[in-house]
């Protein structure tokens, strides 16, 4: 599986946002033709994205791209790669930095909750694990990220509903004296003092993830934030924006915005050309009883994760579509106003 350092749409429950981040290029993704590979490209095997909570709320990311070095290209481009950054790390952390304090300061106005965000840098490194990997690492450190009051951390409404893709991995961790106290969703993973969703696998939505840890080991649930987070930017997304205008990787068009191959449904084929994208997915659910798994609309219309978490969230957004959680499965419900105005147009 490579990560390729092109387009991944990142979701918020309340609001839709189209953040640049890698997205899955097994060969090309779905509906996107990926381009070829050229001698300073990058293709990544992993996005590693860290989030370590401090005792005042500040977090440090540390949001890293493994690639393998296993032929002359990637090892060619990877080199060079490391030369530019070595040579002058500014060029490539001062206008992401820029665009990271308008994001923070967006999050702050949506949480209620003083951030800043510094210490911006980047930094290339070499790994061998039988197999040897070049690194690519931004990090930067995001204050009041988390809210901390009476030995108490609670942190994940500042990146509500983030989609995470097949490949890419979101860890949050805490400090040593703090006891876990509450998940959601479960995680995928855990490790001392540390929970791992890996895309793929989990499918955050509205409410997600939060995370309490505690010094008491008895912390409160988490409460539910007022006003929509919809407008804050995506923090891994401008890094690898940053990162491909550098390495001068050509876009393709953002995942899941290009026209996708849709599942011929029973309705006549001149009708279904006429349908938007968000009457596709309420025709489905409509006619599967007002009630669908998301990832069987994904296989019947036959559209990515990412283009169809995109079109979902703007009908939840709109109030024509809830979801809610069976296990690790995301399942979507007409609400039942919807569905009797639309009973009583038939």
């Amino acid at each position: 599986m490579k990560v390729r350092f092109g387009l991944l749409v990142f979701l918020f429950a309340t609001g839709l946002l189209i953040g640049l981040v890698p997205s899955v290029a097994a060969g090309s993704p779905q509906g996107t033709e990926a381009p070829a590979m050229e001698p300073d490209e990058i293709d990544a095997d992993e996005v590693r994205m860290d989030i370590a909570l401090e005792d005042d709320g500040s977090a440090e990311w540390t949001i890293e791209f493994w690639v393998q070095l296993d032929d002359d290209d990637s090892t060619d481009a990877f080199e060079s790669l490391e030369r530019d950054i070595e040579e002058d790390p500014d060029e490539y952390t001062q206008e992401f930095a820029d665009r990271i304090d308008g994001t923070v300061a967006t999050a702050s106005d949506a949480t209620n909750r003083e951030m800043t965000a510094d210490s911006f840098s980047v930094s290339t490194e070499r790994q061998s694990f039988g197999r040897e990997y070049g690194v690519v690492r931004y990090s930067f450190q995001w204050h009041g990220f988390a809210s901390s009051e009476g030995g108490e951390l609670q942190a994940g409404d500042a990146i509500e509903g983030i989609y995470i893709d097949d490949g890419t991995r979101l860890l949050i961790s805490w400090p040593e004296e703090y006891d876990l106290t509450s998940v959601t969703p479960d995680s995928d993973d855990q490790r001392d003092r540390a929970v791992i969703w890996h895309g793929g696998e989990t499918d955050f939505v509205s409410g997600e993830p939060r995370i309490v840890v505690s010094t008491t080991g008895t912390g409160l649930s988490w409460p539910l934030i007022a006003g929509s987070v919809g407008a804050i930017g995506v923090i891994t997304g401008l890094a690898v924006w940053w990162f491909r205008t550098r390495t001068g990787d050509a876009d393709d068009g953002l995942a899941g915005s290009d026209p996708q191959p849709v599942a011929e449904p029973e309705a006549p084929e001149p009708e279904e050309s006429l349908l938007s994208n968000e009457e596709q997915v309420m025709q489905l659910v409509e006619e599967n009883g007002d009630r669908m798994k998301q990832k069987r609309v994904v296989e019947e219309l036959g559209w990515t994760d990412a283009k169809t978490s995109k079109v979902v969230s703007k009908l939840r957004e709109e109030g024509e579509l809830e979801s809610f959680r069976i296990g690790r499965e995301n399942v979507l419900r007409i609400p039942e106003e919807e569905a009797e105005k639309a009973s009583h147009h038939e």
